[in-house]
């Protein structure tokens, strides 16, 4: 081998995909098992996650992992904030 490395497209990447979906996937669970209510608690625990997910692709140099795990956190934010607006205001 010369050492070449193919890129591999980031929908075909696991890590790409686990840090992003991750965070998500949280918010999801607590929606559907708890309530709409309930699942604004994902703020910090998807910002938690996504923070160690974020080291961790600094510490395996993927550029690409530590983006979309920015990214999923920033959906998971989103939603959680939906959440808490619909529990704590509406």
């Amino acid at each position: 081998m010369s050492g070449d490395e193919v890129q591999v497209s980031w929908w075909k990447d696991s890590m790409v995909l686990l840090s992003l979906l991750l965070p998500f996937s949280l918010w999801l669970i607590m929606y559907l098992f708890l309530s709409l209510k309930a699942a604004w608690i994902s703020l910090p625990c998807g910002a938690l996650i996504g923070f160690f997910l974020w080291l961790i692709a600094l510490g395996y140099d993927n550029p690409r992992m530590a983006k979309s795990t920015i990214i999923g956190v920033g959906i998971n934010s989103i939603l959680a904030l939906f959440s808490a607006y619909y529990a704590f205001i509406a």
